[in-house]
């Protein structure tokens, strides 16, 4: 009976273990990608030099996100964004992992362009297109503006730009 307890408490304490890692890990993660500085312009507020993600929605002002960056896998490259948590949040995927060579990339409606407003899910209804500007450093720039829908949502297109953004 001793054994089973043992090993009980064991699985226990590797298991709480692996969650205090996990969610220090991703504290840090956040702290480290949200290193954009904002400064106010006559036009609307932009990102800083260290990296940035400004959107707007259906030709509104601009809107800052607090955390972005690039990421690829097998599933190919993309971009994610964030203000507010989950409150606005991007997903931008396009085909083929580490797809960073300057230029335009289609945009799938099945899987390209997700943004998330509020618990309200915009996507494209056709292929769009989503230009990179540079890359360099590890760093990713580009921008995108295109039409969205929803059921239930007001917003009809997004635009955004992204500027010296890091892989993660």
């Amino acid at each position: 009976m001793k054994r089973h307890s043992l090993n009980a408490f064991t699985l226990v304490i590797l298991i709480t273990g692996m969650i205090i890692a996990c969610k220090k890990k991703e504290t840090e993660t956040t702290a480290s990608t949200n290193t954009s500085t904002s400064t106010t312009t006559t036009g609307g507020t932009t990102g800083g030099a260290s990296g940035s993600f400004v959107w707007q929605e259906s030709g509104g002002s601009n809107i800052n996100a607090d955390s972005a960056f690039w990421t690829t896998g097998n599933w190919g490259t993309g971009v994610r964004a964030y203000k507010g948590g989950m409150a606005n949040f991007f997903e931008i995927n396009w085909l083929s992992a580490n797809n960073t060579s300057v230029g335009t990339k289609t945009l799938d409606p099945a899987y390209g362009l997700t943004f998330i407003k509020s618990n309200i899910t915009y996507t494209t209804g056709a292929n769009q297109t989503l230009t990179i500007s540079d890359f360099s450093n590890n760093q990713l720039s580009g921008h995108f503006n295109v039409p969205v829908s929803s059921s239930g949502g007001t917003i009809t297109a997004l635009s955004g730009t992204f500027t010296t953004i890091g892989k993660k």
